[in-house]
């Protein structure tokens, strides 16, 4: 049984997308866009953090990958670039992992 529910939980987080962004984006880009990207827990990251149901306390808690494409989008969003920070959202998506991994 337990198998079986991992397996499930895999092909959700698999399919996993953040959609509220990715609709932001369509639209032109606003000053209120902007100032949501400025915060982790409202970016991109942000969504991704709250699909997984855990909270950010730090944001040296997400792994240095997250983190560089964390600054990398609120960077695109601040230039009003939808084109790039959709590209840098689909990296977001395909990371394995958003946590840092502590030996």
């Amino acid at each position: 049984m337990r198998v079986f529910y991992t397996q499930k939980l895999e092909n959700l987080l698999d399919k996993m997308e953040l959609a509220d962004w990715r609709q932001r984006l369509r639209e032109p880009l606003t000053y209120n866009e902007q100032a949501l990207s400025d915060n982790w827990k409202y970016c991109a990251l942000g969504e991704r953090i709250r699909r997984e149901g855990k909270d950010l306390e730090r944001v040296k808690d997400l792994s240095p990958e997250a983190i560089k494409l964390g600054f990398d989008f609120a960077n695109a969003v601040k230039r009003r670039d939808s084109t790039a920070a959709l590209e840098i959202l689909e990296q977001i998506e395909k990371l394995p992992s958003i946590w840092r991994q502590d030996p």
